[in-house]
């Protein structure tokens, strides 16, 4: 099997895209694979044996059209079985049309994806801690299916020889060995990703003020004269601290000192993702136009940490574009005072200074969202587990229980993050509300117990929640199961409900016991991806909660001053019944519409059944 990877990047994509050559090393040990990448970004890849081979993308291959062509007749001429496309631009859209190659997977975007066999969702929100730039290259091998323990972190490889070099060169500047040191990465790689200079000496004499440690500058040659002016800028004393002159001649001699340093602090960008691959903990500046959210990775609120204006300053990023925020990237940097984030830089500093070395292993954590996830229930030991599982990204989840008498207060209140609360049962709408009262958040997301997401819907729903205008409220729509087979007919094709919605924007009305109305103030959305419905387990469970239904139902409209008559008792079922049977399919179901049509009808039934006894 021959594998291509392409990532024509910078190498801080370069590096962490190396991630997919790494695991599809670990489920195809003897497959060729090899990575496409620039020139000059093969310096992070040295050492790595999960790759054959790297092929070079040239300066000549963009410059001219003869040579890009012989290039891409050459990609052809190696007969890949697989490409996975981690750069999905105009360069390698070519080289993946021409390359013969059966297989070739991508991220999903409009207008290419006649070039893939397989379009991967491209994630605009992180589900976990391991950040977008992570996640994304991962969902990349989803459609492979691979039978492995997926590994997220990026490799670097330092040769003895280059920890020896990197060592003699502290000891040539004398360093102390004795003490920890802190690489700062000082500068970005233009001015709009680079921290004021005046605002960095103050973090340096911070760091210097908070700890007796060495402290090294990370800059290239040729900006000498910007790292003098940060040098200057700091207090004398925290210049004794400095060693300026240490510094690495070439990348891989900096991979080498950065071996020998304990942490690394300051600007986003390349040599932050090498540190985080030497297993180094990082504390992250991040420019105000840069998305967090994509680089910072393996954040644990402890040894890998970042920082960004918006967190601190929210209203200077409303309805801004990310080419408007570029444009201000400059005046913005001046509103990211070093006295924002210095509690939070102390507390890294604390952390990481007292460490011998960082663990091993990097716990990966779900990201929780500022949801409450409400669930009502009554007797739901069965349905009750599964629904909580699936609400690992709300920060609350509480459920409103009607005092029940099997062991769903036991599931919950064994569950780490739910939180249980008995409330007598009156009607669906007023349960409903009650649990709204007790949501600390403003974002709310409903489920009953027998309803199931979909990773896809997960992912819609996180996105939605973080878009810039949301919404007021959203329909899911629900694929109704009877047992563990879709229905699709019998009325329930169409079926929707509210699920997701803004707690200051919608309430539910009283005027309904079941099948509660919401109220919404402002626009309404709908959600994609449906919601999984397991709402018949078994014949009697569903006619019970029919039964149920329509008690409710009889309750709803016992203030109207009706009158049941015949027709109401008779012909009312029989038009529910024939609609969904006949008129919404429910024929095309077989047997198990039959059953449906024919309970809902009972629920019809027994509504006029209970008016008549009134």
């Amino acid at each position: 099997m021959k594998i291509l990877v392409i990532q024509q990047k910078m190498i801080g994509d370069v590096l962490v895209s190396s991630i997919i050559c790494n695991n599809l090393r670990k489920a195809y040990p003897e497959a060729q694979i090899d990575y496409l990448v620039y020139e000059s970004t093969k310096t992070v890849l040295e050492g790595n044996t999960a790759i054959d081979r790297i092929v070079y993308f040239e300066a000549k291959h963009r410059n001219s059209f003869t040579a890009f062509m012989r290039f891409v007749w050459g990609i052809r001429s190696e007969k890949y079985d697989l490409i996975i496309d981690a750069y999905s631009k105009l360069e390698s859209w070519l080289i993946v049309l021409l390359s013969g190659s059966k297989r070739r997977i991508s991220y999903k975007k409009r207008g290419r994806e006649f070039l893939y066999t397989d379009n991967v969702p491209f994630a605009l929100y992180p589900k976990t801690n391991m950040g977008l730039a992570i996640e994304r290259r991962l969902s990349l091998l989803q459609p492979l299916q691979l039978d492995i323990v997926v590994d997220p972190l990026p490799k670097l490889f330092v040769t003895h020889a280059e920890q020896e070099a990197a060592q003699a060169l502290l000891e040539k500047h004398q360093v102390d060995r004795r003490k920890k040191t802190v690489m700062i990465s000082l500068l970005g790689s233009e001015e709009i990703k680079t921290y004021p200079l005046p605002y960095m000496a103050t973090v340096v004499d911070y760091i210097a003020q908070q700890a007796d440690v060495n402290i090294l500058f990370n800059y290239f040659p040729n900006q000498i004269d910007k790292a003098k002016q940060i040098f200057d800028a700091c207090l004398p004393s925290t210049q004794k601290q400095i060693y300026f002159e240490v510094l690495g001649h070439d990348l891989r001699s900096f991979i080498g000192l950065m071996h020998a340093c304990d942490l690394i602090i300051g600007n986003d960008g390349g040599s932050i993702n090498m540190a985080k691959a030497l297993n180094k903990p990082s504390f992250i500046i991040f420019s105000p136009w840069i998305e967090q959210k994509i680089w910072a990775t393996f954040e644990d609120g402890l040894y890998h940490q970042s920082v960004h204006l918006k967190e601190f300053v929210p209203v200077l990023f409303h309805k801004n574009s990310e080419k408007e925020l570029k444009a201000k990237a400059i005046d913005l940097y001046q509103e990211f005072s070093p006295a924002l984030f210095e509690e939070k830089l102390g507390v890294f500093l604390r952390a990481t200074l007292a460490l011998e070395r960082l663990p091993n292993t990097l716990e990966i954590k779900t990201i929780r969202l500022p949801i409450s996830a409400l669930i009502i229930t009554f007797n739901e030991e069965k349905h009750l587990q599964s629904v909580l599982d699936d609400l690992d990204f709300a920060d609350e989840i509480i459920v409103v229980d009607s005092f029940s008498t099997d062991k769903t207060a036991e599931i919950v209140q064994n569950f780490p993050t739910a939180t249980l609360v008995q409330h007598a049962f009156v009607d669906y709408s007023s349960q409903r509300n009650f649990a709204i009262s007790c949501a600390k958040n403003n974002w709310i997301l409903f489920l009953d117990a027998d309803e199931r997401f979909t990773p896809a819907l997960k992912d819609e729903v996180i996105a939605t929640i973080q878009e810039k205008n949301p919404k007021s409220a959203y329909f899911f729509y629900r694929t109704f199961m009877f047992q563990d087979q879709e229905l699709h007919y019998s009325g329930w094709q169409t079926d929707k409900i509210f699920r997701l919605f803004q707690k200051n924007k919608a309430q539910y009305t009283t005027v309904r016991l079941v099948h509660e109305k919401l109220l919404v103030q402002g626009p309404i959305g709908k959600l994609k991806h449906k919601l999984i419905h397991f709402s018949y387990t078994s014949y009697q469970s569903y006619k019970d909660k029919m039964v149920s239904y329509g008690k409710l139902k009889a309750r709803e409209k016992n203030n109207s001053g009706m009158w049941v008559t015949p027709l109401h008792l008779y012909l009312h079922p029989a038009y529910k019944f024939l609609y969904q049977y006949l008129i919404r399919l429910g024929f095309l179901d077989g047997k198990k519409g039959l059953i449906i049509c024919y309970l809902n009808a009972l629920s019809v039934y027994v509504r006029y059944e209970e008016l008549r006894k009134k």
